[in-house]
């Protein structure tokens, strides 16, 4: 991937910038896309490959985590937040990177989707076929996504997943994150603590009436910038960490 710098970089970041899982093209462009959901599925994702996962199947729908599970009985499944944010009753989790953390996934599979991140990973797979290489970047993991894709050749676009339909300001600061890793220019210290401030006030105030652990979610797991080197690839309809392969 070529350095890119001024006009030329906006430039860049505008054509392959995709604001909001309804933006994704019926019929994509080849190359890498990578899927942006800052709050949650690409912070919960790399957290479950740091504590051990196999892989994380992505299913087509809420829902379908038992019938994987049956097949797969070691299995940990995924589900909706619940009643108060304990989860939902036969799930073993549900999509928050902090409440992960207690869950024993280490050398087991797991399976679970999200209304916007896991969505639009699946959209990527059912519209890209096998031109589309599908991955999964947040501000945890977003040098580490950037740093393995910079040897591509191929052109690599953004998916801000957004939410209804409408673009969200923390996954669009997520992208942009990333983005500015892979074409050679990172944020300065003063340009992070400003895209920290704008996930900051864009989300943290939804939160405020809401259970601890979507404040110790935000807070603690979701703008702790570069604390994973976990590079989640979608193979078939599996996300695995290829942060040890070297990218073709």
């Amino acid at each position: 991937m070529s350095l890119v710098t001024g006009e030329t970089l906006e430039s860049t970041l505008l054509e392959t910038m995709i604001p909001g899982r309804a933006r994704i093209p019926d019929d994509p462009e080849p190359g890498n896309y990578v899927v942006v959901d800052v709050a949650q599925f690409s912070t919960t994702v790399p957290e479950l490959f740091a504590n051990g996962t196999e892989y994380i199947y992505v299913t087509e729908q809420r829902g379908n985590e038992p019938a994987f599970k049956a097949e797969h009985p070691d299995a940990k499944i995924g589900g909706s937040s619940g009643p108060n944010y304990e989860g939902e009753e036969g799930y073993d989790f549900f999509n928050s990177p902090s409440f992960v953390q207690d869950v024993d996934v280490d050398g087991r599979p797991t399976a679970m989707t999200s209304t916007n991140g896991g969505n639009a990973v699946m959209d990527l797979r059912l519209a890209g076929g096998d031109d589309v290489d599908v991955y999964v970047g947040g501000l945890t993991n977003g040098k580490a996504v950037a740093d393995h894709l910079a040897g591509d050749d191929r052109e690599t676009y953004f998916v801000a997943a957004g939410s209804k339909g409408k673009p969200s300001p923390e996954d669009l600061v997520g992208a942009l994150y990333i983005a500015r890793h892979l074409h050679g220019e990172p944020l300065t210290p003063e340009q992070r603590d400003v895209y920290r401030e704008v996930v900051k006030f864009g989300k943290g105030p939804k939160y405020e009436d809401k259970p601890q652990v979507k404040r110790t979610d935000l807070y603690e797991y979701a703008l702790d910038f570069d604390s994973r080197g976990v590079v989640p690839k979608l193979k078939g309809q599996r996300l695995y960490d290829v942060s040890d392969e070297a990218e073709s």
